[in-house]
């Protein structure tokens, strides 16, 4: 099945496919290939992946993880405030997306689906401590935690449960790199949600009665990645301020990204100087 690229456009007007982006289509279009005909199947399957993820950002979004890190940035206060809130909101609506996962898995629960969930969950909080330790903490900082974390990220490519494209992005990085990577993870979540909008309304007797849920939602993913690009945008590879932007530029840009509706189609019109 080829890739839709031009679906990519409609996420914040961008047609730009990552390594990232272009793994998880493939990974989509496989199951959509193998459950053709079967759409609860598929179903169940994004509904777990949503689980999984969404567990696996909340943890590492969290003030605890990001909040540390924002203090230790060469930055001034007001700036660092600005970006400390506009991240506390994407993580408050990440907390919100497993409620509301974790609620849609209990009406198809069955013994066995009962097992997965319990499975995916914990795969996403693990998932999540795992990225935040190995991005965020040197080893001179957290040894044990980092031995620790690495045993699991090698464990989890062993397994085949983390997505190659993905792989080389968990390691410490600037505040910068951790941004722009997040962009293009947020863009896979947005694309998870637009296919159970897809499917809810190619079969309205399954889920029809969610589609608008699932669009709020993607809107929502398509929002933290606007904020993620914002905060990349506005540092350099030292995740100072760059020469270029004020305060009041970022201010006015991060506003923009948090906009509900056609806000994304002007964001980079915005300057953040």
């Amino acid at each position: 099945m080829a890739i839709p690229v031009t679906v990519w456009k409609n996420c914040a007007g961008s047609a730009r496919m990552s390594d990232i982006n272009r793994e998880f289509e493939r990974h989509l279009a496989g199951w959509q290939t193998r459950y053709q005909g079967r759409p609860q199947r598929e179903l169940v399957c994004l509904y777990l992946l949503a689980l999984e993820r969404e567990e696996n950002v909340a943890v590492a979004y969290s003030e605890r993880v990001l909040g540390p890190r924002l203090s230790a940035l060469p930055l001034a206060g007001g700036v660092r405030e600005l970006m400390r809130s506009a991240l506390r909101q994407v993580w408050e609506d990440e907390e919100e997306h497993v409620v509301y996962v974790r609620a849609a898995l209990e009406k198809l629960r069955t013994p066995l689906l009962h097992a997965r969930v319990l499975l995916q969950q914990t795969a996403g909080m693990i998932g999540g401590w795992t990225v935040a330790v190995r991005q965020h903490q040197r080893w001179a900082e957290a040894p044990l935690s980092r031995a620790a974390a690495t045993f699991v990220l090698w464990a989890g490519n062993v397994s085949g449960r983390v997505p190659r494209a993905v792989r080389r992005h968990i390691d410490y990085c600037s505040f910068h790199d951790f941004c722009s990577y997040n962009v293009h993870t947020e863009g896979t979540a947005w694309r998870c949600w637009q296919r159970l909008t897809e499917l809810a309304e190619q079969v309205p007797a399954l889920c029809g009665e969610h589609a608008k849920d699932f669009r709020r939602i993607a809107a929502d993913e398509d929002r933290h990645r606007r904020v993620f690009k914002t905060i990349a945008d506005a540092l350099d590879d030292g995740d100072r301020l760059r020469a270029d932007v004020t305060s009041q530029g970022l201010a006015a840009r991060l506003e923009v990204a948090q906009q509900k509706g056609d806000a994304a189609r002007v964001l980079d019109d915005v300057p953040l100087s």
